[in-house]
């Protein structure tokens, strides 16, 4: 199943990116859960771009040792300052459809994300507000289901994203490319 999904998700990318190569965007990201029974490590992609107007396309994989998934939609940008998406795919769960959605607003130095999923291993949500404090430095608060409500800091080099959040005896650690 994870073969499938992660397929699903490259021949995505390459036909948007065929058909829109200057104008698609993301990230590649590791994302590692640190508690005290262990790491787990999983690989994100994101990638969006436009089809017309207000209206564009975004793909999203994650892919980890014991689960998978991946899903491709539409989103709808009315203003400068809010983004909304609604997406379909699959996971690796005997009941394999999966759906999600989120929500963008920034204006200024602030912004918030909220994404919801729902599907046959259940639902999942993360809600996670920024300050954007230097070109390059960003602080806030990131909730995650399954894992709580912690500090969240970034910092930018270049291309480049190190990021962390802290919550209750546990941790995430990632790295990000931006395209």
């Amino acid at each position: 199943m994870r073969l499938r999904v992660s397929v699903f998700l490259l021949v995505g990318i390459l036909a948007a990116s065929v058909a829109q190569a200057q104008q698609v965007t993301g990230f590649i990201e590791s994302f590692n859960v640190i508690k005290t029974t262990g790491t787990t490590t999983q690989i994100n992609i994101w990638a969006k771009g436009p089809i017309k107007d207000k209206v564009g396309w975004s793909l999203w994989s994650l892919t980890s040792e014991s689960w998978s998934e991946a899903y491709a939609g539409l989103t709808f940008a009315p203003t400068s300052w809010v983004a909304v998406s609604a997406s379909l795919g699959l996971e690796s769960d005997a009941d394999p459809l999966r759906v999600g959605g989120s929500v963008w607003v920034g204006k200024g130095r602030w912004s918030l994300l909220s994404i919801h999923e729902s599907g046959g291993s259940g639902r999942w949500h993360r809600n996670i507000a920024l300050y954007q404090a230097t070109k390059t430095v960003a602080i806030g608060v990131d909730n995650i289901r399954f894992f709580g409500t912690g500090l969240h800091a970034e910092k930018k080099f270049g291309k480049v994203t190190l990021w962390g959040t802290c919550a209750v005896n546990k941790g995430i650690a990632g790295a990000r490319f931006n395209f």
